[in-house]
């Protein structure tokens, strides 16, 4: 997995983007979210992290006959073990998700539609308590399925539900034993190591599953809010390098412009 692929991931969106017709209906989107975070590092140790996670996430929608969505979030969390009085533990997270959902049943009030999905995401975690001297990240590049389905109440209020899922992924691990009491702190040298070790799996090895659901209520025509649920559940478990798990759930408010 390579930093490129951001760039290659960019590059493909947009020239979807520019292939829709002047008809198609674009919108931005601009979500925050806060809620409850978990994380399970056994190369660590197996005790479970928990404590709280906000994200901010921006999107880009663009509807025609299907759906192609482009959305960027960060995220930040505070976590600790029962064993630790206060929340050390650091979590972030970048990602970026692109879907490319076609019409599969539309009937009246209801739309169901499905299609591929890329997402990448560095999550990468720091445990003063626990070792001071290294990061630990499991950063993938997966391939899977997104699905959705939208049912409008009313003219200007709709319910909306998303459901993803990897099918295949390429990911980066720390290996068990490193070479190197302490990481190379440099910007080259974080970025080198958020790299390494590339190995590429299934469900067995790497796994992403992700939902939300909106309620989503129109102002006027260029105007819309949602009050959002979101969840994410990540696991990567290498050939050289113990499993890793991190599940949240959050709930948000968000604005479409």
């Amino acid at each position: 997995m390579r930093s490129s692929l951001i760039v290659l991931l960019m590059t493909f969106a947009v020239n979807l983007f520019a292939q829709h017709p002047t008809t198609a209906s674009k919108r931005s989107g601009l979500q925050l979210s806060y809620g409850f975070n978990q994380l399970k590092e056994e190369n660590l140790h197996p005790k479970v992290h928990s404590g709280t996670i906000t994200t901010l996430s921006y999107g880009r929608y663009f509807k025609s006959r299907n759906i192609s969505e482009l959305e960027i979030s960060l995220s930040y969390s505070r976590v600790r073990t029962t064993y630790e009085n206060w929340s050390k533990t650091v979590n972030g997270r970048l990602e970026a998700d692109y879907k490319y959902l076609f019409t599969a049943v539309s009937r009246n009030k209801m739309v169901y539609s499905v299609g591929p999905e890329i997402n990448i995401c560095y999550n990468v975690n720091f445990y003063p308590n626990w070792d001071e001297s290294h990061l630990y990240w499991a950063n993938q590049l997966s391939l899977g399925v997104g699905n959705r389905f939208s049912y409008a109440i009313s003219e200007s209020q709709s319910l909306v539900f998303g459901l993803g899922f990897s099918l295949f992924s390429v990911f980066s691990r720390p290996i068990h034993d490193r070479q190197y009491k302490i990481d190379d702190t440099s910007f080259g040298g974080i970025v080198k190591s958020l790299h390494s070790n590339p190995e590429s799996g299934s469900f067995g090895k790497s796994f992403r599953l992700s939902g939300n659901a909106e309620y989503r209520f129109h102002l006027n025509r260029k105007v819309s809010k949602a009050f959002c649920y979101t969840f994410d559940y990540v696991k990567a478990d290498g050939e050289n390098s113990s499993l890793f798990q991190n599940n949240s759930n959050q709930l948000g408010f968000k604005i479409y412009f």
